[in-house]
């Protein structure tokens, strides 16, 4: 097993935040192309950012300490996948590029400095070395006696010509030194070397560095410090109960670590350090003697125990039933935070009087990211619910929408994973984007007859949904409207309606919508109905649906055809691929138009025409077109066509 642990570290390289981008929401994001990105942000993560870090922090232990780096990121990148999965890829993805612009050139510039001032420092060991080589490597005449000075050719005295063995006898005495040579203490850094200096006037002194005696100043220091973490401590148990976003309390946890840590590692080496640093003129001798004379018991133990613990129990009784934070407005008052009390998290009820004012609204956020939430009761004297005012409250079940409310907030069930029934009042006016964004449970919605327009993921990725009325009133369906409504089968609007535009991506992946019936003047974006099987038909019009017989194909599709454009652009596994259709010409004429179009596949291409008389046509045996409705006979730049393909 030794021998393949190697290959089983780098495969988790590769497998283990991959899940983040495959759940991330990100457009056609198979497992593979997962695994792919990951791999590419998960090396050059490694590369270029955790290995040099872990190099910075631990130079001795410094593979032991990347993977503990890795396992960190990938353990954060697996938690905020359950939370913010559509985001975190990119994040994981920006932080690669600013890591690698930031801690790789800072860890090449210190590992630059360290190998210059090493070779600096072996160069002038050498250079002194030679010098004192050649102070020293002096020879003996053998006729005179007198010292020889280079370059031993001849003797400065009587003049006699040097032998050449002498010179060989003074140059094997060269010798090099390296830095090998002396103690292995002077190779360490400043900081380093200044505690070694230290330990060894402190066991000279005859007290341990590790002992329960510390300076008054450090006991002076610590107990502030102690009081401060316990301040930090209380805020952050007081944090719980105001339910901000994870990220909150994740940034809380890593102040009190740090704080912790800090506090802790201010002992008798950092004040010696400290003071050695501030008197560089005093011996080292003399500040640890000093220091020696002021020391005292550390008895902050049981004080941080002791603080903690109050810091813990306070805010638990303080907390302990519900509160709510109100603010003024002109007529009465709005319900500004709701904060829920550890005997009281699953339920909320708001009164109907303040001050003997009515309660006429909820501000945004007053009850977000209560994931333990189950039921919530309102006053009908609530005329608006601002935005997010119930996001990310997981397990929320019922909530009574009041009778007389006029305005709901965008984002205000976004994420409300348990809801299932929602009435909106017919005085409800205007609603939000994202509404019920992610409401996966949602199935029974009954719309405000009053409101104007169904805007952008007001109701995205509600994969219960199954039958949606459209009001009268509606104007305009947004982008995204019900992008990802799976089981969404039937849309229902009547020949009253006042629909004028469906947006780009509003019935996107609807794979269950077979057919949508419109007012004949609405607008349809091109990609409305992106990769769903849905046929547009309009009131009023004669419907060609039934010409064409749909059980000799597999797939269907809807297409407004205005240039030349891909027949199927998203199922990878059928026979027809790199097929593209071109509206080449109109022919404008009283009783109806003509629509010449071109059928193009690699060379071949074939010429046809729709009209009233002939208003469909099967190209070969995998792929047939026609016009989706009789209005659009009348058009003059643009046919909707139904494309059925194998």
């Amino acid at each position: 097993m030794k021998k393949y642990k190697n290959y089983l570290l780098l495969m988790s390289l590769f497998l283990i935040p991959s899940s983040v981008l495959a759940s991330s929401g990100v457009e056609s994001s198979s497992i593979f192309s997962a695994i792919l990105m990951e791999a590419f942000m998960s090396i050059h993560m490694s590369t270029f950012v955790l290995l040099p870090l872990s190099k910075l922090i631990s130079e001795n232990n410094s593979k032991k300490t990347f993977w503990i780096l890795f396992a960190i990121r990938a353990g954060v990148l697996l938690f905020f996948d359950f939370f913010y999965p559509e985001y975190i890829a990119m994040i994981d993805f920006i932080l690669v590029f600013v890591g690698a612009f930031t801690i790789y050139p800072i860890f090449t510039a210190i590992n630059k400095e360290k190998a210059d001032k090493n070779k600096l420092i072996l160069n002038s060991i050498i250079s002194k070395n030679t010098l004192n080589q050649t102070e020293t490597e002096v020879g003996i005449c053998s006729k005179c006696s007198e010292k020889l000075e280079p370059p031993y050719k001849y003797c400065g005295n009587c003049g006699a010509k040097v032998e050449e063995k002498q010179i060989t006898e003074i140059q094997e005495k060269e010798e090099i030194i390296v830095s090998t040579d002396f103690d292995p203490i002077y190779t360490k850094s400043e900081d380093k070397l200044l505690e070694e200096f230290i330990n060894k006037e402190i066991q000279k002194a005859n007290f341990e560095n590790n002992s329960k005696l510390i300076p008054k100043e450090i006991l002076k220091r610590k107990t502030i410090l102690s009081i401060i973490f316990a301040v930090l401590l209380f805020i952050s148990v007081s944090l719980i109960f105001f339910h901000f976003p994870v990220y909150t309390y994740i940034i809380a946890l890593i102040v009190l670590f740090i704080f912790l840590r800090m506090s802790l590692k201010y002992d008798l080496m950092s004040y010696l350090k400290k003071e050695s640093k501030s008197r560089p003129d005093e011996k080292i001798t003399n500040i640890v003697m000093i220091t020696k004379e002021s020391l005292v018991y550390d008895n902050l133990k049981l004080l941080r125990i002791f603080l903690s613990l109050v810091a813990i129990i306070v805010p638990l009784i303080i907390f302990k039933d519900p509160k709510i934070l109100y603010e003024k407005q002109d007529n009465g008052y709005a319900v500004r935070f709701y904060i829920f009390g550890w005997n009281n998290y699953k339920t909320v009820t708001i009164p109907e009087m303040y001050k003997n004012e009515k309660i006429i609204s909820l501000r945004g956020n007053a009850f977000s990211n209560m994931p333990f939430l189950e039921s919530v009761t309102l006053p009908d004297t609530i005329t608006e619910i601002r935005g997010q005012a119930f996001k990310n409250d997981f397990k929320l079940v019922s909530v009574n929408i009041p009778k007389n409310l006029e305005y709901l907030g965008g984002g205000s069930f976004y994420n409300c994973k348990s809801i299932k029934k929602i009435e909106l009042p017919d005085t409800l006016t205007c609603m939000g984007g994202e509404t019920f964004y992610k409401a996966s449970a949602l199935t029974n919605v009954k719309l405000s007859s009053n409101l104007k327009e169904i805007r952008g993921d007001s109701f995205e990725y509600c994969t219960s949904l199954k039958k949606i009325t459209i009001p009268d009133k509606v104007e305009r369906i947004g982008g995204h409207a019900f992008y990802g409504d799976t089981n969404l089968e039937e849309v229902v609007l009547t020949e009253n309606s006042n629909l004028k535009e469906i947006g780009s991506s509003a019935f996107r992946q609807c794979d269950n919508l077979d057919s949508i019936t419109i007012p004949s003047n609405t607008y349809v974006n091109e990609r409305a109905f992106k990769e769903s099987p849905t046929t547009v038909k309009h009131f009023g019009q004669i419907d060609y649906g039934t010409v064409i017989d749909r059980s000799k194909y597999e797939y269907s599709s809807f297409m407004l055809l205005y240039q030349k454009q891909k027949v199927n652009k998203y199922h990878t596994y059928a026979k027809v691929k790199d097929v593209y259709l071109e509206l080449e010409s109109i022919d404008v004429l009283e009783d109806g138009n003509r629509f010449n179009l071109k059928y193009i596949d690699g060379d071949e291409e074939i010429s046809f025409t729709l009209s009233k008389m002939m208003p469909y046509k099967e190209i070969n045996n995998d792929l047939a077109v026609e016009v989706a409705s009789e209005y659009n006979f009348s058009r003059t730049s643009s046919v909707s066509l139904d494309i059925y393909y194998n």
